[in-house]
């Protein structure tokens, strides 16, 4: 039986683990990441119940019941708080990224995280974080009681034990579109008074989407999977190497026209080894990466700014609006102009349900 105590994803080698090694990992001493310990980090918020969530300065709860928490995080690069990171945390938390940044959570390796990814912490867990670009950590969050995750693994994993402390086996996966716009609409009925959303509504829309998301990345890290050979450590070490730079590439010029030739020119190696290695990493296509960052920037655009859809559009790197419209069509749904008109009590408990 294999441990994760030496997970792959630490040492460079591909992502294979067993479903019934769960039990045996134990996460590794924080690596480089100290908390400061000179002033206090976090506060409770109150009558949490069985859910104890973390607060900062930068935090904003939009709505919170005995299972679960529904928040913001909003640190721009020149905050304190963005040098600082965060830590140790008191529950564990799904991350959904609105800005890209370059994460190292726990002893982790730090990866580079977009809007194309969620990230997770388990309890007592810290991280710190590097900017990549001229955004700060802009994200939406999760809160999830230890109760509501055991009942959601012993659907999905019935044979492994899990530790409440150590509820997430890895930091980082990547989010379906399917899911991230069930995100996006669950946080803006929560963020509306006017959707009049009550505790059982939140929860049973709040456990689907956590359960979307757990069984994803659960199958993106390779439980269930059989072991495979893995390639030598100094040939991973550079593979990984290339495809987080290229990922950092893509988050600060995805409005760009960057081709295939360009990003592997930057990255010293050739176009076919790129394009090979950055889709058997990510599941994605150097070129699906690159629109899915441009929709959901989009999205997160229309959601917050009421700009026009053409300027949007090319904001975003899209030719035009007809082109964005008809993208944003196939990705999520419903047309930028539907999605921004969706105000209504009815339409936001419509969007809360997926």
């Amino acid at each position: 039986m294999q441990s994760l105590s030496n997970d792959p994803w630490r040492t460079g080698h591909a992502p294979v683990v067993q479903q019934d090694s769960w039990h045996d990992w134990q996460p590794a001493a924080n690596g480089d990441f100290e908390a400061d310990a000179g002033e206090p980090q976090h506060g409770a918020a109150p009558d949490a119940g069985s859910l104890r969530v973390d607060i900062t300065p930068v935090e904003q709860i939009l709505r919170m019941t005995q299972a679960v928490a529904l928040g913001r995080h909003r640190c721009p690069q020149e905050h304190p708080q963005f040098q600082r990171g965060g830590g140790p945390h008191t529950c564990a938390y799904i991350t959904f990224h609105r800005s890209s940044v370059r994460m190292k959570i726990d002893d982790w390796r730090a990866e580079v995280a977009t809007p194309n990814h969620v990230s997770f912490y388990n309890v007592g867990g810290s991280y710190s974080r590097e900017a990549i670009g001229s955004e700060g950590d802009e994200c939406d969050w999760l809160a999830v009681a230890p109760g509501l995750l055991r009942t959601l693994y012993a659907d999905l994993l019935p044979d492994a034990t899990v530790d409440d402390d150590h509820l997430f086996p890895r930091p980082f996966a990547p989010v379906r579109p399917e899911v991230f716009f069930a995100q996006r609409k669950l946080f803006a009925a929560a963020a509306d008074p006017a959707a009049g959303l009550n505790s059982l509504e939140i929860e049973e829309a709040a456990t689907r989407l956590i359960g979307s998301v757990v069984a994803d990345s659960l199958h993106f890290w390779g439980y269930s999977r059989k072991p495979r050979r893995r390639p030598r450590p100094v040939c991973q070490r550079r593979r990984m190497q290339i495809i987080e730079d290229a990922k950092a590439a893509l988050a600060r010029e995805y409005s760009t026209d960057l081709s295939l030739a360009d990003l592997a020119l930057q990255l010293h190696c050739s176009p076919t080894h790129l394009s090979r290695i950055f889709h058997a990493a990510t599941g994605f296509t150097l070129c699906d990466y690159r629109q899915e960052l441009r929709l959901r920037k989009g999205l997160f655009l229309l959601e917050d700014s009421g700009g026009e859809i053409g300027d949007i559009a090319v904001q975003v790197g899209f030719a035009s609006h007809s082109h964005f419209t008809s993208a944003f069509h196939r990705r999520f749904g419903t047309k930028p102009s539907d999605f921004v008109k969706w105000r209504s009590r009815k339409l936001i408990r419509a969007m809360a349900a997926y």
